[in-house]
């Protein structure tokens, strides 16, 4: 082959990379703004037309469903944020105040991705994995800012990382608390079990 055929055929090779990469791109864009926008279960069919692209590049960039909802899994995760600021020689309520409102202010901003991933989970192995990860690395976050936990026996621990949970932030804010009751209430609980500990 010659090098001017040579450089035609890269060069047409580096064409095709760079439209599948913005074809992928512009697909898990869609799916995000599906997610933010409320859809937690698009279809295929739904994507596209959100994208801009036909069904076929759909499925010739992603082979199905769960392979394009573990690449949005991994753009979404980079703007995951588990570093929390405090000082640990502050007080346990000063301490536990920055864990409610760090945990608050996540759950708000990724509210819809969680219910996405709950609502998921039940199809895709990975989604369990990544949501149990998850939990684990905000327990661990929290038992960094508050070591106390670690001194309460096991059911009050496991009691005080449910009073912090995801899973109740939402039904206090299904019951129509504010977001200053639902940060006074997971307070209290964590204090009363503080208190039996």
């Amino acid at each position: 082959m010659s090098i001017d055929i040579f450089k035609r055929y890269m060069t047409k090779q580096d064409g095709r990379t760079l439209r599948s990469v913005k074809s992928q791109k512009l697909i898990v864009d869609a799916v995000i703004k599906l997610i933010r926008e409320g859809n937690l279960e698009p279809t295929a069919q739904i994507v596209a037309d959100k994208s801009g692209v036909g069904i076929r590049t759909v499925f010739r960039q992603f082979d199905d469903m769960e392979n394009l909802l573990k690449s949005v899994d991994s753009e979404l995760s980079k703007d995951y944020n588990f570093e929390v600021k405090f000082d640990p020689a502050s007080p346990f309520n000063d301490r536990l105040t920055t864990v409610i409102n760090f945990l608050n202010s996540g759950y708000k901003k990724h509210k819809l991705v969680i219910f996405m991933t709950v609502s998921n989970m039940w199809k895709y192995k990975f989604l369990q994995e990544n949501y149990m990860s998850y939990q684990k690395k905000i327990k661990q976050k929290t038992e960094e800012v508050i070591p106390e936990v670690l001194n309460f026996d096991n059911e009050s621990q496991n009691l005080f990382h449910a009073t912090l949970s995801f899973a109740l932030w939402t039904r206090l804010q299904g019951q129509g608390l504010s977001k200053d009751q639902i940060k006074s209430a997971m307070f209290r609980q964590c204090i009363m079990i503080l208190n039996e500990n």
